[in-house]
């Protein structure tokens, strides 16, 4: 199967590691500026009984071959940075072509 076309990986993102206090506030720190990814991103609103209220998903998709930096491990723990906006990690799912690995997928929730 053929990489994922670089004319279709035009975004650039930002991994973050996240590190909790003894206070339960968060630190973010950047583990690697992701390129040559594409991120595909929702709307959709949730009605709850107090309020509506917007939920933002977006999936990640880090080409094994073509997006850089190359061999970068994602886990559910992680942060990602993309169009000002910070996500959380919400799975990650390794495609794979045959023994080889052909793309990450990872989904993503504001």
């Amino acid at each position: 199967m053929r990489p994922i076309p670089r004319a279709m990986l035009i975004h650039t993102a930002t991994l973050l590691d996240v590190e909790t206090n003894a206070y339960g506030s968060e630190t973010l720190t950047p583990i690697a500026e992701l390129t040559r990814v594409r991120v595909e991103w929702s709307e959709s609103a949730q009605r709850t009984q107090e309020n509506t209220q917007a939920a933002r998903t977006a999936l990640l998709l880090y080409d094994a071959r073509n997006s850089l930096p190359s061999q970068v491990t994602f886990s559910t723990e992680q942060r990602v940075r993309f169009g000002g906006k910070t996500y959380h990690v919400e799975a990650v799912e390794p495609l794979c072509d045959g023994a080889r690995l052909h793309h990450i997928e990872v989904s993503l929730r504001e």
